[in-house]
């Protein structure tokens, strides 16, 4: 295999859409070429990359795809909130003293969102809106590195196997920033993987996930002979 073809391979790897149409044979391996080249600065002749092409082989990831789509078509439920708001503090002792607190302010028995993620350097509190004042009763203003307000969340309960089934995230993702959608964070309590997007791209993002939903469950599912089987 020549560097050419190895070059060309990884940047249609680097590409879910691309691989995609492959896939499905919907794309025009001549216009592919031209804008691999033109996006890349290839430095090879127009012929050279669509012979790289076509060493390509979609179907070595056909298995990868099917198996995904299935168990996105296995989707228990989807749901969303809106008015939310994430907070991002320091990560120290006087936060860790803080946290509990923020259990006995919130009330997430009743219905109130209160997310807690923590990573090396920060920890980010997600909590409706409403509940702001109260939360910055107890966290020092000091404390308080950044706010993002207007957010909403998309509550996606997975079906078990998806936990062993490589591609489903991808699937979900990829098809979002094809219609514009920024992920703000992604949260997983599994089985709950929860997208955290701008309110304003609410309603898209659920529609793109309904519509996913939809689609594999009618392909794999629906038409079958276990249609009647439950997941």
């Amino acid at each position: 295999m020549t560097n050419l073809t190895i070059e060309i391979q990884k940047i249609v790897e680097r590409c879910p859409c691309i691989k995609k149409c492959m896939y499905y044979n919907l794309i025009n391996t001549r216009a592919l070429a031209k804008y691999i080249i033109e996006e890349n600065q290839i430095n090879a002749t127009l012929d050279a990359v669509i012979s790289a092409l076509r060493r390509y082989d979609p179907n070595g990831h056909s298995e990868i795809y099917a198996n995904a789509h299935r168990v996105i078509g296995k989707i228990i439920t989807i749901s969303t909130r809106s008015k939310l708001m994430s907070i991002s503090v320091t990560k120290d002792s006087d936060i860790q003293q803080i946290l509990p607190q923020m259990f006995t302010i919130i009330h997430y028995n009743r219905g109130d969102v209160l997310r807690i993620v923590q990573a090396d350097e920060s920890i980010k509190i997600l909590i409706d809106e409403k509940n702001l004042e109260k939360v910055e009763q107890i966290i020092p203003t000091h404390k308080i590195i950044g706010m993002d307000k207007n957010l909403a969340e998309i509550n996606v309960h997975q079906h078990p196997d998806t936990k062993y089934t490589p591609g489903v995230m991808a699937t979900i993702s990829n098809d979002l920033a094809m219609n514009n959608i920024n992920v703000i964070e992604t949260i997983s309590c599994f089985p709950e993987w929860i997208w955290i997007i701008e309110e304003k791209d609410l309603l898209i993002a659920y529609s793109v996930i309904y519509r996913l939903w939809q689609e594999f469950r009618k392909r794999y599912f629906l038409n079958k002979s276990n249609v009647k089987k439950k997941y």
